[in-house]
């Protein structure tokens, strides 16, 4: 779904596999299997060169994935916590020729032990999908300073067995896009918090 006109971001090298796509489903002949096609899951995890607060801050906001996620052409909030003000309900609207449709999913933004975060979409109902969620897991890496590990976890599956059929190709596809397009939005919050002059008057 999107893209951001900056720099590529280096990657520290990592153990971690730059795409670790997995599915868990039951296929019959060509994948249909007559109504009884599983979930399909896919997972995706990178070293992002970033501190945690910046990935976190660039998942957590979903008003702003409109600003570089392709073909998302708008995104909104609709409800936010009191406490924290992070984003509790939130949509995004996707369009690409003459596709057109609109996402309203309730968001879950939680810090867990360890330092690490987690952010949860679910769609709260959609006519293509009979399940669609979305889960970033986010912590800081165990030995690089001011880097972070990004898992994005991917479970879906449509109400249409025909697109249930080729759905290796869109979860593959989606989580690899997805995962580009946020890891070029870190670098870009990154580069613009180092290039912010410091606050203060420095002769003092």
């Amino acid at each position: 779904m999107l893209r951001c006109l900056v720099n590529r971001p280096q990657l520290l090298p990592a153990k971690f596999p730059l795409a670790t796509p997995c599915c868990v489903s039951r296929r019959t002949f060509l994948g249909f299997s007559g109504g009884d096609t599983k979930e399909q899951r896919y997972i995706l995890k990178k070293v992002f060169n970033a501190p945690l607060h910046h990935v976190y801050h660039a998942v957590s906001e979903v008003s702003l994935y409109k600003l570089f996620i392709p073909y998302c052409t708008d995104s909104f909030v609709n409800k936010r916590r009191p406490s924290d003000n992070m984003p509790t309900e939130a949509g995004l609207r996707v369009g690409f020729q003459q596709y057109d449709e609109t996402f309203v999913c309730r968001v879950d933004c939680t810090k867990l032990p360890g330092n690490q975060r987690s952010v949860t979409a679910e769609s709260l109902a959609h006519h293509l999908f009979e399940t669609l969620h979305t889960q970033w897991l986010l912590s800081p890496h165990p030995t690089r300073p001011d880097s972070s590990v990004v898992e994005l976890i991917l479970r879906f599956r449509f109400k249409s067995q025909l697109y249930n059929s080729v759905s290796s190709i869109f979860g593959t596809r989606v989580t690899q896009v997805v995962m580009k397009a946020f890891e070029k939005r870190v670098f870009q919050l990154r580069k613009e918090a180092m290039d912010k002059p410091p606050t203060g008057d420095a002769s003092h």
